[in-house]
């Protein structure tokens, strides 16, 4: 299933199995519209992105963080856990802001974990749910053009609906992962 170029589904709408492509430059997409109805509701979050490394990537998977708290309820429990590859240049500093980020989320109701994969054979990315969502991503978490992260006062630096975007893809997947596992 296709969906139209330049739509981004809004809180209103049900999450479906859709297939979306986004344009380069394109405004609008937030992590919040484009995950949150899929995210809403899981107790456990599998994400699978080979590049989260650098800050810019850190500081997106911080944002996707910010998304699980929107879209759950203060009383649940959300476990996160991330399969990345390791830094080889900056291993102790992607670490340290690994280990931030699992602070952070451990007064908020989500206990983040991660894993670095050493296999060196890891491109796919996607994020997939206990609950049956599957998100294809084509570029992983990193969807946005560089702006100025040390701005305060940019709009670009706080909201990220007026960012523009790289040219990116996101296949949603309804699936009952129960069956899948099962047949093997």
């Amino acid at each position: 299933m296709k969906k139209p170029e330049n739509s981004v589904p809004t809180d209103a709408q049900a999450p479906k199995e859709a297939h979306i492509v986004f344009v380069e430059n394109q405004r609008g997409v937030s992590f919040n519209q484009l995950f949150g109805p899929y995210l809403k509701g899981a107790r456990k979050i599998t994400i699978t992105d080979p590049y989260i490394r650098a800050f810019h990537q850190l500081r997106n998977l911080m944002e996707l963080m910010e998304t699980i708290v929107q879209n759950k309820a203060i009383e649940d429990e959300v476990t996160v856990h991330l399969i990345t590859v390791e830094d080889e240049f900056r291993a102790d500093q992607q670490n340290e802001n690994l280990q931030k980020i699992a602070v952070s989320c451990s007064g908020i109701g989500i206990q983040f974990t991660w894993e670095l994969d050493t296999t060196g054979t890891r491109h796919d990315r996607d994020i997939t749910t206990d609950h049956g969502w599957k998100i294809v991503l084509s570029r992983g978490l990193d969807v946005f053009h560089r702006f100025e992260m040390n701005d305060t006062f940019s709009f670009t630096n706080r909201l990220q609906q007026l960012r523009p975007c790289k040219e990116f893809n996101v296949t949603f997947i309804k699936s009952d992962f129960t069956r899948e596992f099962s047949s093997c």
